[in-house]
């Protein structure tokens, strides 16, 4: 193949990749046309973020007492009702406040809420949550003031089993039915609840008289009051294992809704109750400080200092200096590609992070060029300068790469945006410039050639 089709065909595939990673890639969707490339995901300080705050609720709730005083589920006759608080003064303590704060962290953890940031009034109880306003920041909140009490009670409102004798939940599915996925919730009991659980499933059974009429007693599964489902039992639970059915599907929609309800009992009940009543106090959105007004005059200055440095590259290496150009320009697209298909949270760390990687290429670039124009267009001689190059560069960037892997594990997100962008920055820039702009430099030397 003529050697200048192949630098043609190489440069309109980074133009290609490039038009992608900064504009998109868009596809009609129903009557709108949509981006099939993941957006970019801002950090809190670049992007806004959510304040909510719980409070432990002073509200009261109407108790049921019977002639002699003792409390019963309904109102009852001759009896007296009473209302209290759902808080006792006993429950406001500071060992209760702390132990709300630790069971909302390990959920907002199991949800993966990369981002977010935690504080307790040790006075009242109040805790304040920093969350990123993203589709996850809804459900979320939802899990600052559930308190995660699981019950399972009988038709008189008899607790026969609760939190104490869980053990784990776990989320299942099966595709053993032809009408689709079936999504379940497994409810797995502890050791000394399991024959508690053997005998509710022989008590609690479908039933009819002798007319035929149900005569079934059920149970009600209850999570905070609300009821899950009542029922009764086919067969005897005796392996301390009780699966709830959610729903079967047969679209990916409703399969995706089902899985969300399922895994969301599962975090609520695998990570504690909260030992406090809580209620929404505040949820309101704040904006960044940083607009887009702040990056207009940094931009600015950034495409003139890089402007600047392309034209020098041209005048400097003539033909190999528009190549390098090319080159650069893909690198940048496939880094930033790669922060989007990672879903990597951008920081102004991050940013930081995007303009040493962007240096970095620069230099090699640079110093690539110096190799070529020393060979004197001897393909050969360039070979070896080249390996040489990428050697000496490589060994200069390892303690780079070195640290990005370390901040990479930091669970503070600013260090592990930083380092993650370093790291891949560093890798791409070993692997993209061995490959690419090695390619294009070797077909612009004149002698004949074969790869």
């Amino acid at each position: 193949m003529n050697r200048r089709l192949e630098i043609a065909l190489i440069t309109l595939l980074i133009i290609l990749v490039s038009i992608i990673s900064f504009a998109g890639l868009f596809v009609q969707h129903t009557k709108f046309m949509e981006n099939i490339i993941p957006e970019y995901q801002l950090g809190m300080d670049l992007d806004g973020y959510r304040v909510i705050t719980v409070k432990a609720s002073d509200e009261t709730e109407t108790k049921y007492y019977d002639k002699d005083g003792n409390e019963v589920e309904k109102e009852a006759k001759d009896g007296t009702t009473k209302e209290v608080p759902v808080n006792t003064e006993d429950m406001l303590n500071i060992q209760n406040y702390k132990k709300a704060k630790e069971v909302i962290e390990k959920r907002l953890s199991d949800l993966n809420i990369a981002e977010y940031l935690i504080r307790l009034d040790e006075k009242d109880g109040r805790i304040t949550v920093q969350l990123p306003e993203n589709s996850m920041t809804d459900t979320a909140s939802q899990f600052l003031n559930s308190r995660g009490v699981f019950t399972i009670e009988d038709e008189d409102g008899n607790v026969l089993l609760n939190n104490d004798n869980l053990k784990s939940v776990q989320v299942g599915y099966s595709n053993q039915s032809t009408s689709g996925t079936t999504v379940l919730v497994r409810f797995n009991f502890n050791d000394d609840s399991v024959d508690k659980l053997k005998e509710i499933s022989n008590t609690y059974v479908s039933s009819t008289d002798e007319e035929g009429n149900d005569t079934s007693k059920k149970v009600s599964i209850k999570l905070d009051g609300s009821t899950l489902i009542s029922t009764t039992f086919s067969e005897e639970l005796a392996n301390g294992v009780l699966p709830l059915t959610l729903g079967t599907a047969t679209d990916t929609s409703t399969l995706n809704t089902y899985m969300n309800q399922a895994t969301n009992i599962a975090i609520l009940l695998n990570n504690g109750t909260l030992p406090i009543e809580y209620t929404m106090d505040q949820n309101r959105f704040i904006k960044s400080d940083i607009t887009m007004d702040d990056f207009i005059i940094p931009a600015i200055v950034v495409g003139a200092i890089l402007l600047i440095s392309f034209v020098i590259l041209i005048i400097r290496y003539k033909t190999f200096g528009l190549l390098g150009i090319v080159s650069y320009i893909g690198y940048m697209a496939i880094l930033l590609l790669i922060v989007r298909y990672t879903n990597l949270i951008i920081t102004m760390e991050g940013i930081f992070g995007l303009l040493i990687s962007a240096v970095l290429n620069y230099i090699l670039i640079v110093y690539i060029l110096e190799t070529v124009k020393k060979t004197e267009k001897d393909r050969e001689i360039y070979k070896k300068q080249f390996n040489k190059s990428m050697t000496s560069i490589i060994s200069i960037l390892i303690p780079t790469l070195i640290i990005g892997i370390v901040l990479c594990f930091s669970t503070w997100l600013p260090a592990y945006s930083f380092g993650t962008i370093i790291f891949w920055g560093v890798i791409i820039i070993a692997i993209y410039n061995a490959i690419v702009t090695r390619g294009l430099f070797l077909l612009n030397i004149k002698e004949d050639y074969r790869i």
